[in-house]
């Protein structure tokens, strides 16, 4: 039986997105687009239906509308991810990506995978106030070195998956990047990965570089790599003030994977460069496997939660640095 069988009102009368909101987890939204990987078409579709999809979140994000509200859902497709030929500048502001895929903290089967050699970056997010949930943003390709490059401010992302530096050269190119935050503030991550655990970090590359980015919080993410160099870093800071005023960390793994267990990377941050004043708050209980240090050399600006039991109750509920 079909809910109109029951409702004749829901058959005769159109569903507007803004009658569908609280499905999204929004409470308001405009337009909605769909994307359908195997069964979508960007020139034939409209993409305003699942039955009228369109084949790539670039001829999605073309449609959306400034400060609409907008949506873009990504449905898994048979034949996997969405194949994106060229760059996606996501410069709509309040316009929001949902994978139509369980909420996976690892590999989200929502997938958008750029698939052109020498795409760099492969998505810049310059637009602000919007949402990604649920989806994995990949490139196999030798020389995309960043790919994503954010701009934007005041974003949230929940449950997605950056992985760049998925191929040799990339791994073992120093400019290799999986997220850039640009002069990029107030963001919020939770639950999101950077990274994985197949293709070496084979020189000082890094998963995260902040590049004047300030009070970004990332909540329950993971960080991991594979490495055959000591000097490859999850989070890099560039320039004198590429961490800028505060930044916090909360809950977050930090895991490095070496061939038979060989080796260590000397440390998970690389702030040496810092100068101008900031802190980087590591609150919650942050972890770290793989590496000899949080940092290779102290900058005195990563700063710990005191946790009971460590000796000195003096130290309680003050936060601690390396040195």
């Amino acid at each position: 039986m079909k809910a109109h069988d029951y409702y004749p009102g829901v058959k005769k009368w159109k569903w507007y997105p803004e009658d569908l909101a609280g499905m999204l987890g929004l409470p308001h939204v405009g337009n909605i687009f769909y994307v359908d990987p195997a069964n979508g078409n960007d020139t034939s579709n409209s993409g305003t239906s699942q039955n009228d999809a369109l084949a790539t979140i670039f001829a999605a994000e073309a449609k959306l509308t400034d400060y609409n509200h907008d949506v873009v859902i990504l449905v898994p497709g048979a034949n996997g991810a969405s194949q994106e030929s060229v760059a996606i500048t996501w410069d709509k502001n309040y316009a929001h990506l949902i994978g139509n895929a369980a909420p996976t903290w690892y590999g989200p089967r929502a997938r958008m995978d750029f698939i052109t050699d020498s795409t760099d970056p492969c998505m810049t997010i310059s637009g602000s106030g919007c949402r990604f949930l649920n989806v994995k943003i990949e490139t196999t390709q030798a020389n995309n070195d960043v790919l994503v490059n954010m701009t934007g401010d005041r974003n949230y992302f929940n449950n997605v998956h950056f992985q760049g530096q998925a191929n040799s050269e990339s791994g073992d190119d120093a400019t290799s990047r999986s997220l850039v935050l640009t002069g990029s503030h107030e963001n919020r991550f939770d639950n999101c990965t950077f990274g994985n655990d197949t293709v070496q970090m084979s020189t000082t590359n890094t998963r995260l570089e902040l590049a004047g980015a300030s009070k970004n919080f990332f909540d329950g993410c993971t960080f991991i790599m594979n490495a055959d160099n000591t000097g490859a870093t999850h989070v890099k800071s560039t320039g004198v003030g590429g961490c800028e005023g505060f930044n916090r960390f909360n809950d977050c793994l930090f895991m490095t994977k070496w061939t038979n267990l060989g080796n260590q990377i000397l440390g998970n941050f690389d702030l040496s460069a810092q100068t101008s004043s900031a802190w980087i708050a590591m609150t919650g209980n942050n972890m770290s496997i793989g590496a000899d240090d949080w940092e290779a050399a102290a900058s005195n600006i990563l700063y710990f939660d005191a946790q009971v039991g460590y000796g000195n109750a003096a130290f309680i509920g003050l936060a601690l640095n390396q040195t």
